[in-house]
C-alpha cells in the first residue's frame, strides 16, 4: 500500500472514508460513489480480519492502513493526497480522524465532539450540561475500589446497565439488577477488561406495554455545516438479552406527537455535543417521563443505508459523502416512505459455544417480501456471550407493504430458522 502516491491532475474529487469491521457494504459505498467522488479508504490493519479486506477495498480506490500513526502522522500521510472531504462509518479511531480533519482544514466532527460522541462518560456529561435529562452515569475503572464501588452504587441504584466507555454493537453491555449480579459481571469480564460506566437503567414506557415492538427508536441524521436534516425513525423489536438487537425497520411506527418529541429530543443532544458535519445515530427511549436518550452514535446506524434505500429509495450513503464534501444539504425529513424496509437478526443465547448447524434458510429466504439472507456465524464459528448484537448468526434484508407482512416475517424468521449449537459454555 503505497500512501505517497502523485495526486496531479486527478479529475474526481477524493473522500477520505474510516473504514472497519462490520461497516456499510464495500460495494454499496463503491457504487453511491461511483459518479461522485474516489475513495481513499483509511483502515487499521491491526484490528482483526481487516488485513484481509485489503485486496477487495482496493479495488474501489487507494488503501491507506493508519496502523499505529498518531494524528500528526495521519496528516502527513494524507496531505500527500489532498483529500477533499472526510467521513467515518465506524466509531474506532474518531478522535484520530477528527484531529487529521483539523489539522487538513476538512469538515469534519471537531476533536471536541468526537470525543464525546466515542466516550460515554464524556457524552453523558455534556448533555446534561446542556440541561438534558439523563440517567446517572458513572466510570468503573478495572481497578476499582471496593469503596468506590459503594458509592457509585449509592448514586446509581439498582437496577442499572454496565457497558463499556467505548464501544458499539451492545458489546459487554449487560443489566445489573443488584450489587452481587453487576459484581459477578466484573468477575466475568476480568480484570483485564476495559473502562466501564454504570449509570442507571431508563424504565419502560407502562403505556406501551402489550406493543410488538420495543419501547425505544433510533433517528438517523445528516447534519451539513451546522443545518440538521433528520431523514428517518428506525423502530425496534424487542431486544434479546444483553440488548442485543433482533429487528430494524423504517418507519418506526409511532404517532404524530411521539415523533415530535423524539425529533426534538435529537435535535437538542445533536446540538449539545456540538455536531456541524457528519453522520448521527440517535438511540431515543420512551420512558414514564417521555423520550430520553440512550446514546448519540457519530456515525450511521448499521443496516440503516439499506432500510432507507428500501423504503424510500433514498441513497444515505451517497448523502454522506455529499455532506464530507461540504454540499449544501437540507432535507425537510422525516423522508416519505413507499414500504418498510428491515433487518432482522437471528441472535444466538447468551453462551460461548460453537455453531454446528443451520437449517431452514432455503425455505424463509424463497418469500417475497425477503431480499437477501447473509449467514455471519457459520458452522463452526465460536460464539462469544459478551459480543453483544455483532454475534448474530442470521442477518436478513427486504421490505413489506404494512405492519402486518412486518410482523408475519419476522415471526417466521424465528419459527423457520433453527440453529444447533455444541461445546457450550457459560
Amino acid at each position: 500500500m503505497d500512501t505517497h502516491l502523485s495526486v496531479t491532475g486527478r479529475a474526481r474529487p477524493l473522500v477520505a472514508v474510516g473504514y472497519g469491521p462490520r461497516c456499510v457494504p464495500v460495494m454499496q459505498l463503491a457504487e453511491a460513489a461511483a459518479g461522485l467522488c474516489d475513495l481513499l479508504w483509511m483502515i487499521d490493519t491491526s484490528v482483526p480480519g481487516m488485513g484481509d479486506m485489503v485486496d477487495l477495498l482496493n479495488r474501489f480506490g487507494t488503501v491507506v492502513d493508519l496502523k499505529g500513526m498518531s494524528a500528526d502522522h495521519v496528516v502527513k500521510v494524507l496531505a500527500d493526497w489532498e483529500p477533499d472531504g472526510m467521513t467515518t462509518y465506524l466509531d474506532a479511531g474518531m478522535v484520530k480522524l477528527a484531529c487529521a480533519a483539523e489539522g487538513l482544514g476538512l469538515a469534519f466532527h471537531s476533536p471536541a465532539t468526537a470525543a464525546a460522541l466515542t466516550d460515554k462518560a464524556r457524552q453523558r456529561r455534556a448533555l446534561a450540561d446542556a440541561g438534558l435529562d439523563v440517567p446517572p452515569c458513572y466510570l468503573v475503572r478495572p481497578d476499582q475500589s471496593e469503596r468506590v464501588l459503594s458509592a457509585v452504587e449509592a448514586e446509581v441504584g439498582w437496577p442499572a446497565v454496565l457497558k463499556p466507555r467505548s464501544a458499539q454493537g451492545s458489546r459487554c453491555t449487560f443489566l445489573a439488577r443488584d450489587r452481587a449480579e453487576f459484581e459477578q459481571l466484573l468477575d466475568a469480564l476480568g480484570s483485564g477488561r476495559s473502562d466501564m460506566v454504570l449509570e442507571g437503567y431508563l424504565a419502560d414506557d407502562p403505556a406501551r406495554a402489550g406493543s410488538p415492538y420495543a419501547g425505544y427508536v433510533s433517528v438517523e441524521s445528516v447534519v451539513a455545516d451546522g443545518a440538521i436534516s433528520h431523514l428517518a425513525l428506525t423502530g425496534r423489536f424487542p431486544p434479546a438479552k444483553n440488548f442485543r438487537e433482533t429487528g430494524f425497520f423504517i418507519p418506526a411506527a409511532l404517532d404524530a406527537e411521539s415523533r415530535t418529541a423524539v425529533l426534538d429530543l435529537a435535535t437538542r443532544a445533536i446540538a449539545a455535543l456540538g455536531v456541524r458535519t457528519g453522520c448521527l445515530h440517535t438511540e431515543v427511549k420512551f420512558t414514564p417521563d417521555g423520550p430520553r436518550i440512550i446514546e448519540v452514535n457519530g456515525r450511521l446506524g448499521g443496516g440503516v443505508p439499506e432500510m432507507l434505500e428500501r423504503a424510500a429509495g433514498v441513497s444515505l450513503l451517497d448523502l454522506t459523502l455529499r455532506v464530507a464534501l461540504g454540499e449544501p444539504v437540507s432535507i425537510d425529513g422525516p423522508l416519505a416512505t413507499d414500504r418498510i424496509g428491515y433487518r432482522f437478526f437471528l441472535q444466538p443465547p447468551t453462551v460461548s459455544a460453537t455453531v454446528t448447524a443451520i437449517e431452514g434458510i432455503n425455505d424463509f429466504s424463497d418469500r417475497a417480501e425477503v431480499d437477501t439472507v447473509s449467514v455471519h456465524q457459520a458452522p463452526g464459528a465460536a460464539l462469544d456471550w459478551r459480543d453483544g448484537s455483532g454475534n448474530h448468526i442470521v442477518a436478513v434484508v427486504g421490505s413489506t407493504d404494512d405492519e402486518a407482512q412486518l410482523q408475519a416475517a419476522y415471526r417466521l424468521l424465528h419459527q423457520e430458522v433453527t440453529v444447533t449449537y455444541t461445546d457450550v459454555r457459560h
